[in-house]
């Protein structure tokens, strides 16, 4: 097995990430400026070992995503410090974006009148690659997601699964060291993601990649992490593999149902009482 650097490949001290909400129309006509922060991340603290496959669990809002884009250098902190392969995110952020692969499900990360082949030859330009070993790189990416007879179609006529397809080989372009997946089953039939699964798999064992998850498939964390964090509110509640955290995801799943239900009974008796 190749391992990467002894160093761990991502650690997390005090992390905090707070978000100012935007302020809404009906703010604005009844003069109410302020708008208290969102706190996504809340004084986190964490490591992950290097050629591991971490998972990350938890409810809509639990703070996945932006630990995720934190990891990746997209964000930078409100405090505390990141550090990827030793290099902080904030001090150095160009440095961990070039050694991070980032699979986002969000479309509009694609320029979508661009074919898929031609989206993939421009990120790999901005990892400095050209000439046949961009072309050739592409092209592999391309016949490993299986997007080879589509590749020279406009993004706009991609399905879904093809979309996430493509934003996985756009992560894989620049042979990353850390590769940060958010959702990536998404959209593909089971054959497709379980080639995605084995890929996946065989970067981190055989290349000592890091990989660091967020999934609402539990399968797919039971069938690929040996480490799950479970996350609520932007707090780490529990840590350890998926059989000693499943009460814990059990928990945080019950708890927003609750808070759902009654949000909803509140609304509706509002509105009851307004007739």
């Amino acid at each position: 097995m190749v391992r990467s650097d002894a160093i761990n490949a991502i650690d997390i001290t005090d992390l905090r990430k707070e978000y100012v909400p935007a302020l809404s129309f009906g703010r604005l006509l009844t003069f109410r400026w302020t708008r208290q922060p969102v706190v996504a991340i809340d004084r986190m603290n964490l490591s992950i070992e290097a050629g591991t496959i971490t998972a990350i669990i938890g409810p809509n809002g639990a703070g996945k995503t932006s630990l995720l884009r934190l990891a990746g250098g997209l964000l930078l902190p409100t405090a505390g410090t990141l550090r990827v392969l030793g290099k902080d995110t904030t001090r150095h952020p160009e440095d961990v974006r070039a050694m991070v692969g980032y699979c986002m499900t969000d479309g509009r990360s694609f320029f979508l009148r661009l074919s898929g082949r031609e989206n993939l030859r421009f990120f790999a330009a901005m990892h400095g690659q050209s000439g046949t070993y961009r072309d050739a790189n592409v092209s592999n990416l391309l016949d490993v997601m299986e997007l080879g007879e589509v590749a020279d179609r406009q993004v706009l006529s991609y399905s879904d699964g093809m979309k996430q397809r493509l934003a996985l080989a756009r992560a894989l372009l620049g042979a990353p060291r850390v590769l940060l997946l958010d959702e990536i089953s998404r959209g593909l039939d089971p054959r497709l993601r379980d080639k995605v699964h084995r890929h996946v798999r065989e970067m981190a064992t055989e290349k000592g990649v890091t990989v660091l998850m967020a999934s609402h498939n539990l399968d797919e964390v039971q069938t690929l992490s040996s480490r799950v964090l479970v996350m609520d509110r932007g707090c780490i509640v529990a840590d350890g593999h998926y059989d000693q955290v499943a009460q814990a995801v059990k928990d945080v799943f019950a708890d927003r149902t609750v808070e759902t239900t009654k949000a909803d009974d509140k609304s509706s008796g509002s509105t009851r009482g307004g007739e």
